[in-house]
Protein backbone atom coordinates (compact mmCIF):
# COMPACT_ATOMS: atom_id res chain seq x y z
CA UNK A 1 0.00 0.00 0.00
CA UNK A 2 3.01 2.31 -0.08
CA UNK A 3 3.00 2.82 3.69
CA UNK A 4 6.06 3.84 5.64
CA UNK A 5 7.40 1.31 8.17
CA UNK A 6 5.79 2.94 11.26
CA UNK A 7 2.46 3.23 9.41
CA UNK A 8 2.68 -0.42 8.36
CA UNK A 9 3.31 -1.51 11.97
CA UNK A 10 0.34 0.54 13.17
CA UNK A 11 -1.93 -0.84 10.42
CA UNK A 12 -1.00 -4.49 11.01
CA UNK A 13 -1.33 -4.06 14.79
CA UNK A 14 -4.85 -2.74 14.23
CA UNK A 15 -5.76 -5.69 12.00
CA UNK A 16 -4.32 -8.21 14.47
CA UNK A 17 -5.81 -6.50 17.53
CA UNK A 18 -2.36 -6.13 19.11
CA UNK A 19 -1.91 -3.00 21.25
CA UNK A 20 0.88 -0.65 20.26
CA UNK A 21 3.59 0.04 22.87
CA UNK A 22 2.55 2.61 25.47
CA UNK A 23 3.56 6.19 24.68
CA UNK A 24 4.52 8.88 27.15
CA UNK A 25 1.59 10.68 28.85
CA UNK A 26 2.24 13.97 27.03
CA UNK A 27 2.06 12.26 23.64
CA UNK A 28 -1.13 10.46 24.67
CA UNK A 29 -2.70 13.75 25.77
CA UNK A 30 -1.69 15.40 22.50
CA UNK A 31 -3.21 12.51 20.53
CA UNK A 32 -6.51 12.85 22.42
CA UNK A 33 -6.64 16.60 21.76
CA UNK A 34 -5.87 16.07 18.08
CA UNK A 35 -8.55 13.38 17.82
CA UNK A 36 -11.21 15.86 18.92
CA UNK A 37 -9.93 18.41 16.36
CA UNK A 38 -10.22 15.78 13.61
CA UNK A 39 -13.88 15.41 14.62
CA UNK A 40 -14.41 19.17 14.27
CA UNK A 41 -12.77 19.20 10.84
CA UNK A 42 -14.96 16.29 9.72
CA UNK A 43 -18.09 18.18 10.79
CA UNK A 44 -16.90 21.24 8.87
CA UNK A 45 -16.26 19.13 5.75
CA UNK A 46 -19.77 17.68 5.97
CA UNK A 47 -21.24 21.17 6.39
CA UNK A 48 -19.48 22.46 3.27
CA UNK A 49 -20.54 19.38 1.25
CA UNK A 50 -24.20 19.95 2.15
CA UNK A 51 -23.97 23.67 1.37
CA UNK A 52 -22.73 22.94 -2.16
CA UNK A 53 -26.03 21.18 -2.89
CA UNK A 54 -28.24 24.03 -1.60
CA UNK A 55 -29.55 27.06 -3.51
CA UNK A 56 -26.63 29.05 -2.08
CA UNK A 57 -24.21 26.67 -3.81
CA UNK A 58 -25.76 26.97 -7.29
CA UNK A 59 -23.08 29.35 -8.60
CA UNK A 60 -20.32 27.10 -7.23
CA UNK A 61 -21.90 24.01 -8.82
CA UNK A 62 -22.08 25.86 -12.15
CA UNK A 63 -18.39 26.77 -11.90
CA UNK A 64 -17.42 23.15 -11.21
CA UNK A 65 -19.51 22.00 -14.19
CA UNK A 66 -17.77 24.57 -16.39
CA UNK A 67 -14.44 23.16 -15.24
CA UNK A 68 -15.65 19.73 -16.37
CA UNK A 69 -15.81 18.07 -12.96
CA UNK A 70 -18.48 15.38 -12.76
CA UNK A 71 -20.75 14.96 -9.73
CA UNK A 72 -18.94 11.69 -8.95
CA UNK A 73 -15.55 13.45 -8.95
CA UNK A 74 -16.91 16.21 -6.72
CA UNK A 75 -18.13 13.58 -4.26
CA UNK A 76 -14.87 11.62 -4.45
CA UNK A 77 -12.88 14.69 -3.39
CA UNK A 78 -15.66 15.89 -1.05
CA UNK A 79 -15.85 19.34 -2.63
CA UNK A 80 -18.06 21.85 -0.84
CA UNK A 81 -19.11 25.46 -0.59
CA UNK A 82 -18.76 28.00 2.22
CA UNK A 83 -21.74 30.39 2.30
CA UNK A 84 -21.25 34.14 2.00
CA UNK A 85 -21.81 34.56 5.73
CA UNK A 86 -19.69 35.65 8.68
CA UNK A 87 -21.05 33.02 11.03
CA UNK A 88 -22.83 30.17 9.19
CA UNK A 89 -20.13 27.56 9.94
CA UNK A 90 -19.45 28.91 13.42
CA UNK A 91 -23.14 28.66 14.35
CA UNK A 92 -23.43 25.18 12.82
CA UNK A 93 -20.48 23.89 14.87
CA UNK A 94 -21.69 25.61 18.04
CA UNK A 95 -25.05 23.89 17.52
CA UNK A 96 -23.18 20.58 17.49
CA UNK A 97 -21.68 21.39 20.89
CA UNK A 98 -18.22 22.32 19.59
CA UNK A 99 -16.40 24.70 21.92
CA UNK A 100 -15.15 28.09 20.77
CA UNK A 101 -11.51 27.22 21.46
CA UNK A 102 -11.73 24.09 19.30
CA UNK A 103 -13.20 26.02 16.38
CA UNK A 104 -10.36 28.52 16.74
CA UNK A 105 -7.74 25.74 17.07
CA UNK A 106 -8.86 24.31 13.73
CA UNK A 107 -8.35 27.66 11.98
CA UNK A 108 -11.99 27.77 10.87
CA UNK A 109 -12.58 31.30 12.18
CA UNK A 110 -10.59 34.52 12.20
CA UNK A 111 -10.04 35.67 15.78
CA UNK A 112 -7.68 37.70 17.92
CA UNK A 113 -7.38 40.31 20.64
CA UNK A 114 -8.22 43.05 18.13
CA UNK A 115 -11.30 41.20 16.78
CA UNK A 116 -14.31 41.61 19.11
CA UNK A 117 -16.28 38.75 17.51
CA UNK A 118 -14.65 35.93 15.56
CA UNK A 119 -15.99 35.22 12.08
CA UNK A 120 -15.84 32.42 9.50
CA UNK A 121 -12.49 32.35 7.69
CA UNK A 122 -13.98 30.94 4.47
CA UNK A 123 -16.88 32.84 2.90
CA UNK A 124 -18.34 32.42 -0.60
CA UNK A 125 -15.69 29.92 -1.66
CA UNK A 126 -15.57 26.48 -3.25
CA UNK A 127 -14.04 24.29 -0.57
CA UNK A 128 -11.37 21.63 -1.06
CA UNK A 129 -10.80 19.43 2.02
CA UNK A 130 -7.09 18.71 2.50
CA UNK A 131 -6.55 15.20 3.94
CA UNK A 132 -3.55 13.86 5.84
CA UNK A 133 -1.76 10.59 5.06
CA UNK A 134 -4.63 8.65 6.66
CA UNK A 135 -7.32 10.48 4.71
CA UNK A 136 -8.50 12.61 7.65
CA UNK A 137 -9.37 16.25 6.90
CA UNK A 138 -6.73 18.50 8.45
CA UNK A 139 -7.30 21.75 6.54
CA UNK A 140 -9.21 23.39 3.71
CA UNK A 141 -8.41 25.29 0.59
CA UNK A 142 -11.02 27.73 -0.66
CA UNK A 143 -11.40 29.18 -4.16
CA UNK A 144 -13.17 32.55 -4.16
CA UNK A 145 -16.34 32.89 -6.23
CA UNK A 146 -16.10 36.70 -6.20
CA UNK A 147 -13.48 38.55 -8.24
CA UNK A 148 -13.34 41.36 -5.66
CA UNK A 149 -11.40 39.49 -2.95
CA UNK A 150 -7.63 39.90 -2.55
CA UNK A 151 -6.87 36.15 -2.49
CA UNK A 152 -8.37 33.88 -5.16
CA UNK A 153 -7.18 30.82 -3.22
CA UNK A 154 -7.07 30.74 0.58
CA UNK A 155 -5.68 27.91 2.71
CA UNK A 156 -6.29 27.16 6.36
CA UNK A 157 -3.65 28.70 8.63
CA UNK A 158 -1.03 26.58 10.37
CA UNK A 159 -2.66 24.60 13.17
CA UNK A 160 -1.95 21.66 15.45
CA UNK A 161 -3.14 19.39 12.62
CA UNK A 162 -1.89 21.28 9.57
CA UNK A 163 1.61 22.34 8.53
CA UNK A 164 1.32 23.10 4.83
CA UNK A 165 5.01 22.59 4.04
CA UNK A 166 4.64 18.97 5.23
CA UNK A 167 1.57 18.04 3.18
CA UNK A 168 0.91 16.98 -0.40
CA UNK A 169 -2.69 17.29 -1.59
CA UNK A 170 -4.16 13.87 -2.52
CA UNK A 171 -1.27 11.98 -0.87
CA UNK A 172 -3.56 9.42 0.83
CA UNK A 173 -5.43 8.59 -2.38
CA UNK A 174 -2.41 8.69 -4.70
CA UNK A 175 0.04 6.55 -2.73
CA UNK A 176 -1.44 3.14 -3.60
CA UNK A 177 -1.63 3.93 -7.34
CA UNK A 178 1.84 5.48 -7.24
CA UNK A 179 3.13 2.30 -5.59
CA UNK A 180 1.52 0.13 -8.28
CA UNK A 181 2.67 2.28 -11.22
CA UNK A 182 6.09 3.08 -9.82
CA UNK A 183 5.52 6.77 -10.59
CA UNK A 184 3.91 9.85 -9.10
CA UNK A 185 2.79 12.99 -10.93
CA UNK A 186 3.48 16.29 -9.16
CA UNK A 187 1.32 19.20 -10.33
CA UNK A 188 0.60 22.72 -9.15
CA UNK A 189 -2.77 22.76 -7.41
CA UNK A 190 -6.03 21.12 -6.34
CA UNK A 191 -7.83 21.48 -9.66
CA UNK A 192 -4.91 19.94 -11.56
CA UNK A 193 -4.91 16.90 -9.27
CA UNK A 194 -8.69 16.49 -9.46
CA UNK A 195 -8.84 16.86 -13.25
CA UNK A 196 -6.07 14.28 -13.65
CA UNK A 197 -7.84 11.86 -11.30
CA UNK A 198 -11.04 12.22 -13.33
CA UNK A 199 -9.04 11.49 -16.49
CA UNK A 200 -7.72 8.26 -14.98
CA UNK A 201 -4.43 9.43 -13.44
CA UNK A 202 -4.97 8.69 -9.76
CA UNK A 203 -1.28 9.05 -8.84
CA UNK A 204 -1.17 12.88 -8.89
CA UNK A 205 -0.33 15.11 -5.93
CA UNK A 206 0.27 18.83 -5.40
CA UNK A 207 1.97 21.12 -2.88
CA UNK A 208 -0.33 23.70 -1.31
CA UNK A 209 0.66 26.92 -3.00
CA UNK A 210 4.14 26.95 -1.49
CA UNK A 211 7.64 26.41 -2.81
CA UNK A 212 8.39 22.68 -2.69
CA UNK A 213 9.85 21.84 0.73
CA UNK A 214 12.32 19.19 1.78
CA UNK A 215 9.56 17.29 3.59
CA UNK A 216 7.34 17.30 0.51
CA UNK A 217 10.25 15.93 -1.53
CA UNK A 218 10.60 13.11 1.04
CA UNK A 219 6.90 12.35 0.65
CA UNK A 220 7.30 12.24 -3.13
Amino acid sequence: EGLSFPEAVETVAGIAGVPMPARDPEAEKRDREQASLFDVMELAAQFFEVQLQTNNGAKARAYLRERGLSAATQQQFRLGYSPDSRNALKEFLAGKGIAKDQIEACGLVVFGDDIPVSYDRFRDRIMFPIPDAKGRTIAFGGRAMSKDVPAKYLNSPETELFHKGQVLFNYAKARKTAQDKGAVIAVEGYMDVIALAQAGFANAVAPLGTALTERQCELL
